[in-house]
């Protein structure tokens, strides 16, 4: 006899907003919330008021205060290297954060205070990559903003339990970013997975997987990318030959390059070449008054 079962309805119910550059940022709540504000590594020091109280976030640090009904953040971004991103998300989203958050108010007068770390460096790059063209970009965005929610609320999950087994997730995430600054070092290099995954500590179907879930898209697929855009970088300086740019991208062979270069761009290296060749001839031409 087959059993029945129930669907589960999904609980979280957010609201967010992204900030970059030189932006003030100014929102009354609707009902009591959470209010989860994330900065960036490379961001500076923001400055925001909630109902009236000033507060400070250091570079590259997040924080989540409570927020009552009709209370206001405003939010002061004063530079142009700042990345934030802004989250609203009902206290009921947040089961054991609430519960704890509510019976040490004292512990959390002034917020809960995070620092970004590897993993928040990732979720920021998968999140400026997403592309809004993609018809699941919305889907894919908010994913990412639980991801950072997550991570920041694991750390308090960590005293309740006597396993460390959410700090090794965090160790396995710098792990995947050594891959992805390994493969970046050198693109002279032909790396492969294997001997990837060997040198930053790990097996290769994790590699495989979670390279791909953060960055969306596969190892190899990535190295491959890096090289030709390091290739048409080299390209469109002028000072190389075609053979040159594929012993520094990892080609033995200027014909292997050739190929590869087609099927990534859809032309040759060479058509590039003489395109950028054309310009700079036409610029001396205009610059020595030789104007059609």
């Amino acid at each position: 006899m087959a059993g029945s079962c129930a669907l589960i309805d999904t609980q979280y119910v957010f609201q967010y907003q992204y900030i970059k550059g030189n932006v003030l940022f100014s929102y009354q709540t609707e009902r009591a919330c959470y209010v989860n504000v994330l900065s960036h590594d490379c961001s500076q020091t923001v400055h925001y008021t909630l109902s009236r109280s000033p507060y400070i976030l250091p570079e590259g640090h997040g924080v989540i205060h409570h927020l009552d009904a009709e209370d206001t953040i405003e939010i002061r971004s004063k530079d142009e290297s700042n990345y934030l991103v802004i989250v609203l998300i009902a206290p009921e989203s947040l089961d054991f954060f609430h519960n704890k958050y509510q019976r040490e108010s004292v512990r959390f007068a002034k917020g809960f205070v995070t620092r970004s770390d590897t993993r928040f460096r990732l979720l920021f790059e998968q999140l400026h990559s997403l592309s809004e063209t993609d018809l699941l970009y919305g889907m894919r965005t908010e994913l990412i903003i639980l991801d950072f929610v997550l991570h920041q609320i694991e750390s308090l999950a960590v005293e309740s339990e006597s396993t460390q087994q959410v700090i090794m997730v965090k160790d396995h995430y710098a792990k995947i970013l050594l891959a992805k600054e390994i493969i970046e070092e050198d693109l002279s290099k032909n790396r492969n997975i294997p001997e990837l995954a060997k040198q930053v500590g790990t097996n290769v179907q994790y590699l495989k997987k979670y390279f791909k879930q953060y960055f969306g898209k596969t190892v190899m697929n990535y190295i491959t990318e890096k090289k030709m855009e390091y290739a048409k970088e080299l390209i469109l300086t002028g000072n190389h030959r075609i053979s040159d740019v594929a012993r520094m991208t990892g080609y033995k062979h200027a014909t292997h390059f050739t190929t590869a270069f087609k099927k990534y761009f859809g032309f040759i290296p060479n058509s590039l070449k003489y395109s950028f060749l054309l310009q700079q001839g036409t610029e001396i031409m205009v610059e020595l008054g030789y104007v059609w």
